[in-house]
């Protein structure tokens, strides 16, 4: 049997740079049975040896950034100074987390007495599903998934289908790092996030469109899981009068044309106090 293939374009000249099986009904049910599999034994071994294993892979990832910046850069089409700035941004979230997860995750005396104690613990929930868009391929791979990993949980992922190609890249990396079953990855377009989030889950984390989150809303809702959303919006602009304007007008240009103009938060309109409009335009 043939399996269907994604492809992967450049978008700057439309070169096919790869192609990635796409992931059926089958094994989306694998890898979330995998990922069942392996969630206890991973919460188990505890937050220092997960962060040790997750350090390794980050390491690996470090030692390669212009492969993965310059295969970023041609697959999503991130200026390759942007692409860069943004690895090394995000490894250094990585490494915060690392350094600070055990304050954070540690239980949390909240009351005590001569008779009571009261206290907080901090425990995986379970399987989350990850679901994140195109515009930056490895920022949104590490806020939706490695402080989840931190904590115990483990991942199946869906990555856009406009990245594919970095998306496997960084299941090649980490799979090689984690126990079997810890971080999986399925490829293909919305309709494999929904056969996904159909699944044995108990939490989704979702960056992408305000359309596609209400309906994951709804699902996660009718099934009582954890949603963890980042969804579209219209960020404004405000010029006020006593402004600088040519400061201004040089903030407006940057916010909109950051990264391509593919940002959730890039500046999409612009306010403009009436008296300096015709200056601003």
């Amino acid at each position: 049997m043939t399996i269907p293939k994604m492809q992967s374009i450049n978008p700057s000249n439309y070169q096919l740079l790869g192609k990635v099986d796409i992931s059926n009904l089958k094994e989306i049910k694998e890898k979330v049975r995998a990922a069942r599999e392996a969630q206890k034994a991973w919460a188990d071994i505890g937050i220092d040896r997960r962060i040790q294993m997750l350090r390794s892979a980050i390491e690996e990832f470090k030692s390669r950034q212009a492969e993965f910046t310059i295969l970023e850069s041609r697959e999503m089409g991130m200026p390759i100074k942007e692409a860069n700035t943004d690895f090394t941004s995000r490894i250094k979230y990585a490494e915060w987390n690392f350094d600070n997860a055990l304050k954070y995750l540690k239980p949390e005396t909240t009351f005590e007495n001569e008779r009571e104690i009261h206290q907080v613990f901090h425990e995986p929930i379970g399987i989350s599903a990850v679901i994140i868009p195109w515009n930056f391929p490895w920022l949104n791979f590490i806020w939706g998934s490695l402080q989840s990993l931190i904590a115990g949980n483990t991942i199946v992922l869906k990555h856009s289908e406009e990245c594919p190609l970095c998306g496997k890249f960084i299941e090649d990396v980490f799979t090689r790092y984690l126990p079997q079953g810890v971080f999986n990855e399925v490829y293909g377009n919305g309709e494999v996030g929904k056969l996904l989030v159909q699944q044995d889950i108990d939490m989704i984390a979702f960056t992408g469109s305000t359309r596609t989150g209400r309906y994951l809303y709804e699902v996660a809702g009718k099934r009582f899981i954890k949603v963890v959303m980042e969804l579209g919006g219209s960020a404004p602009g405000i010029i006020f009068g006593d402004a600088s304007i040519e400061s201004s007008v040089k903030d407006v240009c940057g916010q909109r044309l950051f990264n391509a103009g593919q940002c959730c938060d890039g500046l999409k309109r612009l306010i403009v106090q009436s008296d300096i409009f015709d200056e601003v335009v």
